[in-house]
């Protein structure tokens, strides 16, 4: 019959019969009453349909989690786990037929009817509980297998991360003892988890002939579950003991399965987080970056080629000076891609160091060198379905570049220390400030990989070139770093302006944006002087024809001329043209003023 469990903390784990319709909530005429604070009143419903079961949220304030997944409205399956609140429903359909069990084996299974032990329901509920939260794989493998190992009783585990075409690409291991070698799957196993999405249940593999790398690896008894809820596997929960035989039977095989489902919901859950946080930098870069701005022909016309090869799939070479915003061209590339929900991972070839720059790229297994203590994904397969940026690859040493090409040829890399590549599917966008012409002369760059590399070629033009830029740039970077330091910089003066347009700027839109940044911190506003530019922008302001410089004191005094015959006519108008009283009016002496009279050309009375 259909039933829940029921567990809540610190308390016993409770049957409840299925029939029509199950009422969840806090409120004693629920038909089930969860005295919870994180349960409202009326929550959920549990309703039987054509299809089976399905669970509805009646618009509770924490809504509910079905397989560690929101969920407003959901059919249920068999082995389901809900949470609502604190309390943790799993959900039974003795109805349902046994499809999740594919056995290798050739004793038989143990008895059937055993129910999950309360260790078992609780590791469930703490699963739900971190993986629901957790924004990153390892944030939670590492104590989810540790427990597992635990509970089983096994001796290693292993969760791996990967298709049947790629194989195991990220792993995640425990074992209880020391000096473990690392797990060895077979690939029996790897094609009924990833390939068929069949779970697997091995009892005594040394008396099955067909395990062969169990018995090269001393495997007495092992399980494996594929991870997943779509329709194709995202990866495998394996388990094993080298020293015992029928350490697993056929409940312990479900308790992984359902396991290996909540993991997958999870690793949905994260991917999704991955693509949105993907997405969003893509539309930061569609909407404009403040790098991204201008209005000359040579801006334009890069623009123009932007969106023209960001559709295509060939790899593109991005050539341009340093500063000129090569990586910024590179990831506008990659927004304007199909592969935009994709990441897009930028790697600067020339500030890796030569012996570790393949271990960078494609990843590495544990032991491969010393100080290599746990695998790790290279660049190639973190940007898996997105782009690789490759900055400064003229700088990439002879031996990684024949790697390089081995990779961009296959379309596969091989991890330092793994005897199998993996797949990857990579649009690669290199970018140099060197002639790479010039370096395959000098047979400091392989030909064949140029030729590789440049299908698409874009010439990134320098700021100089870029006439009427260079004004709308500064304006940007001023108003996001009067932004960030709280003033209210409204602009340039037209010296400081002038200053700017005459620099030639060498270091391009990077040295720009930094100039911008020191005289916003320098300025008090609410306009950037020619003074709060740096020193030598500052002298060029003032070389500028028009540009306001100190005048002499002689400058300064003839400019009060027409100013001193005016108040000169004004004392003698006052005075009736008396000169004495005139200079009396004025401050000065009879002698001074008949000086100016005299200079001005005016009459006074004593002239007459």
């Amino acid at each position: 019959m259909p039933h829940l469990i029921v567990r809540q903390p610190g308390r016993t784990a409770q049957p409840v019969p299925l029939l029509d319709s199950l009422r969840i909530g806090r409120h004693e005429q629920n038909d089930l009453v969860l005295n919870d604070d994180q349960v409202s009143r009326h929550h959920a419903v549990i309703a039987r349909t054509a299809e089976g079961f399905e669970i509805r949220d009646l618009d509770s304030r924490h809504g509910l989690l079905v397989n560690s997944q929101k969920a407003a409205a959901r059919r249920l399956l068999d082995g389901d786990a809900i949470q609502i609140g604190n309390v943790l429903l799993e959900f039974h359909d003795d109805e349902a037929p046994q499809h999740i069990v594919h056995q290798i084996a050739t004793a038989a299974a143990a008895p059937s009817g055993r129910t999950l032990s309360d260790r078992r329901l609780e590791l469930i509920y703490q699963i739900n509980r971190a993986v629901s939260a957790a924004s990153d794989t390892g944030a939670w493998a590492k104590d989810i297998l540790e427990t597992l190992a635990g509970i089983l009783g096994c001796e290693r585990v292993l969760l791996g991360l990967g298709s049947a075409e790629k194989g195991v690409i990220q792993r995640f291991e425990h074992a209880t003892t020391t000096n473990t070698p690392a797990i060895v799957v077979s690939r029996a196993v790897l094609e009924a988890t990833l390939g068929q999405r069949k779970a697997v249940l091995v009892r005594d593999a040394q008396r099955d002939a067909a395990q062969k790398t169990m018995h090269k690896e001393r495997i007495r008894s092992a399980m494996a579950v594929p991870i997943g809820l779509g329709a194709t596997a995202a990866g495998i929960l394996y388990v094993d003991d080298r020293q015992h035989t029928e350490r697993f039977d056929v409940h312990d095989l479900e308790f992984l399965t359902a396991i290996g489902q909540i993991i997958g919901a999870a690793l949905e859950s994260i991917e999704r987080h991955r693509r949105a946080e993907a997405m969003a930098e893509t539309l930061a870069v569609l909407n404009g970056s403040e790098e991204l701005i201008g209005k000359s022909a040579k801006f334009l016309q890069l623009k123009a080629q932007i969106a023209k090869f960001g559709r295509a799939h060939a790899h593109a070479l991005v050539r341009g000076e340093s500063g000129s915003g090569k990586e910024l061209v590179a990831r506008a590339l990659h927004a304007a891609s199909p592969r935009a929900a994709r990441p897009f991972l930028a790697v600067n070839c020339a500030a890796i160091p030569d012996t570790m720059i393949e271990a960078e790229l494609f990843g590495y297994e544990k032991g491969a060198f010393t100080g290599s203590l746990k695998a790790k994904r290279g660049h190639f397969v973190l940007a898996d379905g997105g782009t690789l940026f490759l900055d400064e690859i003229g700088d990439l040493a002879l031996p990684a570049q024949a790697k390089l090409l081995r990779a961009v040829q296959e379309g596969e890399v091989l991890p330092l220390g793994s005897e199998r590549p993996v797949r990857v599917d990579v649009r690669i966008i290199s970018a140099t400030h060197k002639d790479l012409v010039a370096e395959v002369a000098a047979q400091r760059f392989r030909e064949d990989l140029y030729y590789r590399l440049q299908v698409i070629e874009i010439d990134v033009p320098p700021l100089r070139e870029r006439e009427g830029d260079v004004a709308l740039l500064a304006s940007a970077f001023l108003g996001k770093a009067s932004a960030a330091m709280g003033k209210k910089l409204e602009g340039f003066t037209e010296s400081a302006i002038a200053a700017l347009l005459r620099h030639d700027w060498p270091g391009n839109v990077r040295e720009l944006r930094n100039e911008i940044e020191r005289c916003a911190i320098q300025a008090d506003g609410p306009l950037v002087e020619a003074y709060d530019l740096s020193p030598r922008l500052g002298a060029a302001a003032r070389r500028i024809a028009g540009q306001p410089r100190t005048k002499s004191l002689a400058e300064r005094f003839a400019e009060l001329e027409p100013t001193e015959k005016e108040l000169v006519e004004a004392a003698l108008e006052q005075a009736k043209g008396n000169t004495s009283e005139a200079a009396r009016l004025l401050g000065i002496t009879r002698i001074m003023i008949r000086r100016r009279i005299e200079r001005f050309g005016l009459r006074a009375k004593d002239d007459e």
